[in-house]
């Protein structure tokens, strides 16, 4: 879908729909993507199995609003941060979400897994992994790997190692996202995990499934930043389009510790 033209994005801007966040702390991760839902207020409850999610759960934004079409637009953003220094949001319809998963043992594990069926891009096309780490696992650095099914239903598939465990791969919030066998173009299941030498501690993480959605980039100062689709340059994916049952939710890189609070402002073209 898309607008008439620029007067029909104003109209839709005029109207002031927003689905809005507030988080409680600080988030703490630095320099690597952290997921920032355990942040929210109200925070979400770490899973216990592996759940499929909407824009009722606690790990989306809100409220998202129902649309005659079914699709729902990004137009623009408020965004305000308690510290001095940039940071980058990665906007996401997170699909599902597990844990229980131990960062010692080194057999292949299936705790909770496979991943809840997919309710949203049900083909897995454009669905990523990632590995998001709910309580801080060991110091000692090893890799690990996932086996997944793909977006063509072939089952077996196996990702790249990717590093886990010691600085900068081990703190909560952690979102490590992992690059898909080559040829691949999405995910509809994760099947196991495979650790190739225990990190020390067993921590707890799990797998989640998502659909990256745009992304912003906030400037290095602190307080109040509008942001819109169209002349402010910081949302890449103008526009973005997704299912307005989306969890939309997002994950921050950024230089130091701080909070970032504010409102997401919706449309439908």
């Amino acid at each position: 879908m898309a607008f008439a033209d620029y007067d029909a994005y104003l109209a839709a801007l005029s109207r002031n729909i927003v689905a809005d966040w507030q988080m409680s702390a600080a988030i703490s991760r630095v320099a690597r993507p952290a997921l920032v839902s355990q942040n929210f207020v109200p925070a979400p409850i770490n899973p216990t199995t592996s759940i499929a999610l909407d824009k009722n759960s606690d790990y989306s934004i809100g409220p998202i609003p129902d649309t005659a079409s079914g699709k729902i637009n990004i137009l623009g953003a408020r965004i305000n941060t308690s510290g001095a220094a940039g940071m980058s949001l990665m906007w996401m319809d997170l699909l599902n979400i597990s844990g229980g998963l131990n960062a010692t043992l080194t057999t292949q594990q299936t705790t909770n897994l496979p991943t809840a069926a997919l309710t949203r891009y049900t083909s897995g096309e454009g669905v990523w992994i990632a590995l998001v780490i709910h309580t801080q696992i060991g110091t000692t650095a090893t890799t690990i790997t996932v086996s997944y099914t793909n977006q063509a239903g072939t089952s077996g598939r196996t990702t790249p190692v990717v590093t886990f465990g010691s600085t900068g791969y081990r703190e909560a919030r952690s979102f490590i996202i992992l690059p898909l066998q080559a040829g691949d173009t999405g995910v509809r299941s994760v099947e196991s995990v495979t650790l190739a030498a225990t990190t020390g501690t067993a921590g707890a993480f799990g797998v989640a499934l998502f659909k990256p959605v745009c992304a912003m980039t906030l400037e290095n100062t602190s307080g109040a930043m509008p942001l819109d689709s169209v002349s402010s340059g910081g949302i890449t994916a103008s526009l973005a389009e997704m299912d307005d049952d989306a969890c939309l939710t997002f994950a921050a890189t950024q230089a130091v510790a701080q909070s970032v609070n504010g409102a997401l402002l919706l449309g439908e073209a």
